[in-house]
């Protein structure tokens, strides 16, 4: 896949100090979009439309540092001319680098989806995307970075991760972290030595003939480690010829993140240490409070469960989803 930040990088500023001057380049296999820089060395996505009725039914938008127009009269400089062409223009308008970065790797995963010659309906749901992400990057973490670390470790041991992003969930409230037809799994990571993890009571109690199964894992920080980012990036080299799941994975992770964006490679988790200590559960097996000990007028349990003599399933990740994986 090309490079944006790389082709950004090497882009002059434009000459002209105007909003809708651009220095660009097309994008390598969709040529008809460009990645472009203004003079503020900001980034700007430059979306062709390709509909003959150019009237667009959302309004131009400009929050969270992202700013959005539609059926805009661009006039870009190239290396060899300056043309003009009208497109639908999403600019990064902050002044954080890490964030800048974050913006031109959006661009990268969603221009696939994109395509050449999108519809305005897909216009509009590509920028409603980067407004979602960047929604997410100014609020608070929805989770710690070690528990996002160890989700992206499980599924970077799969050697099927594009089944496994499948499956694994759209937002980090929902009660199991993967879902597969009957099995449900749930990550538990710990930065102690023993393997002690919080748990609510419906984690361990399956109901509707759900299989659970708890996936623990032992993580201690090292500065040579791998970050989010990294594992992301592992995953991503597994995905090219599936950009829905690329995708899904990219924002999903951006927006888990939030603020904490702005330091996700700062911390950084032992991989090797992490691969030797991946354990799988089965919920009947660890110790827990039964729902029939639980009065009906008693909600949201919550307990801590130490795994030092519950039995771990002699299997590894691929072997436990297969019969729940479908074929496609």
């Amino acid at each position: 896949m090309v490079d944006l930040k790389k082709i950004y990088d090497k882009l002059p500023l434009p000459q002209k100090p105007s909003s809708n001057n651009f220095s660009a380049k097309a994008i390598k296999g969709f040529e008809n979009h460009r990645i472009a820089k203004n003079f503020n060395d900001n980034p700007s996505l430059l979306i062709f439309i390709s509909e003959s009725n150019q009237d667009f039914f959302v309004a131009n938008q400009n929050l969270f540092n992202i700013k959005v127009t539609h059926n805009v009269k661009c006039e870009i400089e190239t290396d060899t001319e300056v043309s003009q062409n009208n497109f639908s223009v999403v600019s990064y308008i902050g002044q954080n680098d890490d964030v800048k970065d974050v913006f031109l790797k959006t661009c990268q995963i969603l221009i696939k989806s994109l395509g050449q010659n999108p519809s305005n309906k897909k216009i509009k749901q590509t920028v409603d995307k980067f407004i979602e992400l960047f929604k997410a990057i100014k609020e608070p973490p929805q989770k710690s970075i070690q528990g996002l670390w160890s989700e992206l470790f499980l599924i970077e041991q799969s050697n099927f991760p594009e089944k496994v992003i499948l499956g694994w969930h759209s937002i980090p409230e929902e009660k199991f972290d993967f879902s597969f037809d009957k099995l449900r799994i749930e990550v538990k990571s710990s930065s102690t030595e023993s393997r002690t993890h919080h748990f609510s009571s419906a984690q361990l109690n399956p109901i509707n003939n759900l299989e659970i199964i708890i996936a623990s894992i032992l993580v201690n920080i090292s500065v040579v480690g791998l970050s989010v980012i990294d594992l992301m990036n592992k995953i991503n080299g597994k995905l090219d010829d599936f950009p829905k799941q690329k995708e899904k994975l990219h924002l999903l992770v951006y927006s888990t993140l939030g603020i904490d964006v702005e330091r996700v490679n700062e911390i950084k988790f032992n991989y090797e240490f992490a691969k030797e200590s991946l354990r799988f559960y089965k919920s009947e097996d660890i110790p827990k409070i039964e729902s029939t000990n639980i009065p009906k007028e008693v909600s949201n349990v919550r307990f801590t469960s130490n795994l030092i003599n519950s039995k771990s399933i002699d299997s590894g990740v691929d072997v436990l989803l297969q019969p729940y994986l479908k074929d496609n």
